[in-house]
């Protein structure tokens, strides 16, 4: 019977302890991929169709969290991704702030009405102006980890009709099972929200 070495044996265990390790690591980092890559909320007007617009308003987005800026802030994030995807022309935003400060504060109003809507495309050049919602642009806690989770909603509108052209809604959490289980820093909330943005505008492009 051959004589196995001692320190061989050891080694060679501490060897397939190490693979497993791996194993188990990859394995989690694969299920951490996967997680929230679920297909938002989404609807396309057949009617419409999205060919004729060309330069589009984002307007302001509404804040329904106790977060200040949430709205503003995911508002540069989503002009940021439709400019870097080449989707729209979109109008600088001071000149849509000062159209919405004329129209909206001297008719005591909240919302554009259709013939505001009307206005505001034969002003700003525009088909279709996009709007808001965020709902949720918190910081959760899981034990000693915590970690970002944002939720929003988007429609685009045409300024002619006032018919919703497209509208999705979804959210996106910086949760990590790898992070949590060894420690890590979860992603921030400004990098998740990009690409929470670029989910739901994958669904304008029918992607």
């Amino acid at each position: 019977m051959p004589i196995i070495d001692k320190k061989m044996m050891k080694n060679g265990f501490e060897m397939g302890e190490v693979i497993e390790v791996r194993k188990y690591i990859l394995m989690l980092m694969m299920v951490s991929m996967l997680c929230g890559c679920s297909t938002p909320r989404h609807y396309v007007s057949e009617a419409v169709g999205l060919g004729y617009v060309k330069r589009i308003v984002v307007l302001p987005f509404e804040n329904n969290t106790d977060v200040k800026y949430a709205e503003e802030r995911f508002r540069d994030v989503v002009t940021t991704e439709i400019l870097s995807r080449g989707l729209f022309d979109i109008v600088e935003k001071g000149e849509a702030q000062r159209f919405l400060r004329e129209e909206l504060v001297r008719k005591e109003m909240e919302t554009l009405d259709l013939a505001t809507a009307q206005r505001l495309g034969q002003e700003l050049n525009v088909e279709a102006y996009l709007a808001g919602s965020v709902e949720d642009f918190s910081e959760k806690q899981n034990g000693s980890y915590s970690y970002p989770l944002v939720a929003v909603t988007l429609r685009l509108v045409d300024v002619k009709t006032g018919q919703i052209i497209w509208q999705a809604s979804d959210s996106e959490s910086g949760y990590r099972t790898i992070d949590r289980l060894f420690g890590f820093v979860s992603e921030d909330a400004n990098k998740i929200s990009f690409r929470l943005a670029e989910r739901l505008l994958n669904t304008l492009q029918g992607e």
